[in-house]
């Protein structure tokens, strides 16, 4: 137990003093080896990020451009037909809007204006010589659509007459309408004029007389007011009538057109770039959008004409103010629009930029991405979230849509030779820990056996030796009765056999531990070699009681050394006498087979044979069966180890099995090669 317990000694400092050092070594660098891949991990998501918010930064940009673009254009634009106000003095000059050509900003679907009652109208030709184009048939089916029903309720006031171009005189009503929704309709009738004029058959009045002649169509001179959407509110407010306030309260209060009167402005930077689906963006509400104004438009008034004659300006207003609220963003349902509200004698009109959010998303973006992003990480726009690990929002205005960066390119090889290579290190340290241990046991099983051996040596050598020098001395001495001589010469042979029987065998597992050991291999017959050894032994035998069968046959011819094969069978026959000395049955059993290339000894006995799990064991050197019966028997452990190494060394092999009926049956083969 001491053996045993200083190898586990020395087996748990090995491990500690090498094995532990080397494992916390190995994996403090897998460890740091993950702390870096999670710092460039780092790195990558900081870059990604910068780029979002550069990329994210451009959008803002570009869509604030538009914004501004689109702020500064007087609300008479919208017309299709307007009078410019810088040459108002040289008579009535009408153009052409500029809006009624395709826009040339292909992020603008087409512009609109919404008036009291809900009519929508474009600034795309649409009489009765021009019955309509298909940029305004596709403007009006959207601004028509349910989802901008918001959107028209935001215009209040008096539904204005029919907009179309009429070739009757306007009616004096109608010099009083509101510009928001007249102005149109006095440009109109001044083309109409001009053309008239134009094509007059009698042109026999003087320009003079003709000019003096025709009546003024008053078509003012009108400045930029800039206002604030609750003042707009106010407004519209107070153009409901009382009997409907009540209702109407809830509308502003709770309802999407309340935040259409009260929307984000353009200008302010969003805070919520980084929202994720999942976190949807808190509304905001009326209340703090109030609290927090936005500042007026420096917005540029319309150029004051030049002086007019005084016959003309006497009959004209000198300057009508309409108040704009500043255009502002807004998402109705798959549409994002630029929306203002135009208002004058209390009436406003509702005037619009219809975005194309399919080019914006298929083009735009990405080609902003392009410009903005650094090479190797243009992230692609999608506007389905999931497809992305780490999606990052492009702009406020534009929900839905994402940036998708390609995942990281981490270096998996590195990150998998580093962990196949501490794997392996362990695997090595722990292959190497094992073999230490078993090798310290088996270090710890040999110096037990050995000790053992010494000692059953020691007790083998001194039974012999005393027996031997006993008898020397009483024959010396003369204290012999003649009559005891042949005991006494009897003691003396036998135990100067079994002195020498333990000699050989010593010497031979030494010589072939060493491989010093050559077998001198001859033909020869088996059977009376065998039979030879077996009658020598028939005395020794008979002195402990036994007897011996013999089951041989008359000849059996193989290779084989005659000193190895005696060696075999007096071990075999030893062994038997020693471990059947208690048995009933006191005979002994030699017996040699013939079978198809080999010849096969059994030497078999009636004693408690040997247990299943010891019947390799008994084969290894010292290796005795523990048995209360047998404790006290003489023995080394060398008898069946060394008849197993001289089989194997003739090429042959021995295996220990239980005799039918009980008892040990001890089976030897040899090969039977001649040559």
């Amino acid at each position: 137990m001491s053996l045993r317990g200083a190898g586990r000694r020395r087996v748990l400092a090995l491990g500690l003093g090498v094995a532990l050092p080397t494992v916390l070594l190995a994996v403090g660098w897998w460890l740091a080896s993950l702390r870096e891949q999670a710092g460039l991990a780092r790195e990558h998501e900081a870059s990604r990020r910068q780029t979002a918010e550069r990329v994210a930064a451009a959008v803002r940009e570009g869509l604030e451009e538009l914004r501004r673009r689109e702020d500064a254009r007087p609300f008479y634009l919208y017309n299709h037909f307007y009078s410019p106000p810088e040459v108002l003095a040289l008579g009535d000059a009408v153009a052409v809007s500029p809006l009624a050509a395709d826009p040339d900003d292909p992020r603008i679907l087409g512009h609109f204006q919404v008036d009291p009652g809900g009519r929508v109208r474009t600034p795309y030709p649409v009489d009765d010589d021009h019955p309509g184009s298909p940029r305004a048939d596709q403007i009006l089916a959207v601004a028509t659509t349910p989802a901008f029903a918001p959107l028209r309720a935001q215009s209040f006031g008096e539904p204005a007459p029919d907009t179309r171009l009429a070739q009757a005189d306007l009616r004096p009503r109608d010099q009083d309408a509101p510009l928001t929704t007249n102005i149109g309709q006095l440009s109109n009738r001044a083309y109409q004029d001009l053309a008239a004029q134009t094509n007059d058959p009698e042109p026999q009045q003087a320009p003079q007389q003709q000019q003096a002649a025709r009546p003024r169509k008053q078509v003012p001179i009108t400045s930029r007011n800039q206002v604030s959407w609750e003042a707009i509110q106010s407004q519209q407010m107070r153009n409901v009538p009382l009997a409907q306030a009540n209702d109407a309260a809830p509308l502003f209060e709770q309802s999407a057109a309340q935040q259409l009167l009260d929307p984000i402005p353009a200008q302010q930077t969003s805070d919520n770039l980084s929202n994720r689906p999942g976190r949807k963006a808190q509304a905001r509400a009326p209340t703090q959008a109030r609290q927090q104004p936005q500042p007026p438009q420096q917005a540029a008034p319309s150029q004051p004409s030049a002086p007019l004659p005084a016959s003309i300006a006497a009959g004209m207003p000198q300057g009508t103010e309409v108040d704009y609220t500043p255009m502002a963003y807004l998402t109705l349902g798959d549409a994002l629009v630029l929306q203002r509200v135009v208002s004058h004698a209390e009436t406003g009109s509702v005037q619009g930029v219809l975005l194309d959010r399919a080019y914006l998303v298929d083009t735009w973006l990405p080609a902003v991405a392009a410009r903005h992003a650094p090479a190797g990480e243009l992230p692609r726009v999608v506007v389905d979230a999931d497809a992305c690990a780490d999606p990052q929002a492009v702009s406020e205005h534009l929900p839905g849509v994402w940036l998708c960066f390609a995942a990281p390119a981490a270096p998996p090889d590195h990150l998998a030779f580093q962990a196949g290579a501490l794997l392996g290190l362990i695997v090595i340290v722990g292959v190497g820990v094992v073999v230490v241990a078993r090798a310290a046991r088996r270090a710890d099983e040999l110096s037990a056996q050995k000790t053992a051996f010494v000692s059953a040596v020691s007790h083998e050598l001194r039974t012999p030796l005393t027996t031997l020098r006993m008898h020397a001395e009483l024959l010396q001495e003369g204290l012999v009765a003649p009559g005891s001589l042949a005991t006494i010469h009897d003691d003396l042979v036998r135990e100067s056999v079994r002195l020498s029987r333990l000699v050989e065998n010593v010497l031979a597992v030494s010589q072939l531990e060493e491989g010093r050991r050559v077998l001198d291999l001859r033909p020869g017959d088996l059977a009376a070699l065998i039979r030879e050894v077996a009658l020598g032994q028939a005395r020794h035998i008979a002195s402990k009681g036994f007897t011996v069968e013999l089951d041989l046959p008359d000849e059996l011819r193989c290779r084989f050394d005659a000193q190895a094969i005696e060696q075999i069978v007096v071990n075999l026959l030893d062994n038997a006498l020693k471990y059947a000395a208690e048995s009933d049955d006191r005979r002994l059993r030699v017996a040699l087979l013939a079978q198809p290339g080999r010849a096969v000894l059994h030497v078999q006995d009636r004693g408690p044979g040997i247990p299943v799990s010891d019947r390799e064991r008994v084969f290894q050197r010292f290796v005795r069966v523990q048995r209360a019966s047998t404790a006290h028997t003489p023995g080394t452990g060398l008898g069946l180890s060394l008849v197993r190494d001289l089989a194997r060394a003739h090429g042959g092999d021995a295996h220990a099995r239980a005799r039918p009926g009980g008892g040990a049956d001890i089976e030897v083969w040899l090969p039977r090669e001649l040559s």
